[in-house]
């Protein structure tokens, strides 16, 4: 039950995260509250799906090296959701694809790693590889592409 509180939590959270994307550097207080809005729930979002995540490692059936795995590219995926919410603020829209495809990558991770129904339609590594693979290639993009 707790699973699935969080990743309800965890959507709530993605939709305002993503209510908050700003294709637009505007200035003053108004976009200095906008960019605060944006870190706060952003912030909120990565925190849960750190927590959902855990949950799974703990409670789900995952290969140590997986769970390694994950509490390295969990992080680097939320500073890479950060850096891309930074890139659509600056006019580069394909960036968008960071804070879309990200979050819904790890809760679909930690979805098939905590339910026995979902790991039987996922048989073996191969779910875990690709959704991690995906995550490392995804943020190494945006990050190099912000530099």
């Amino acid at each position: 039950m707790g699973t699935i509180l969080l990743i309800v939590l965890a959507s709530v959270l993605y939709v305002a995260m993503l209510t908050t994307v700003s294709f637009s550097a505007g200035g003053g207080e108004a976009g200095m509250g906008e960019a605060l809005v944006s870190f706060f729930f952003t912030v909120a979002l990565w925190i849960v799906l750190a927590l959902l995540a855990g949950a799974a490692a703990i409670m789900g059936e995952v290969p140590r090296r997986i769970v390694v795995i994950s509490a390295v590219l969990v992080p680097l995926a939320g500073m890479t959701t950060f850096v891309a919410l930074d890139m659509c603020s600056r006019h580069i829209k394909w960036a968008v694809v960071g804070p879309v495809l990200l979050p819904l990558l790890v809760t679909a991770y930690a979805a098939v790693a905590r339910f026995a129904k979902l790991r039987a339609a996922f048989p073996g590594n191969g779910f875990n590889i690709t959704v991690w693979s995906a995550v490392a290639s995804l943020s190494l993009v945006l990050l190099l592409a912000a530099m």
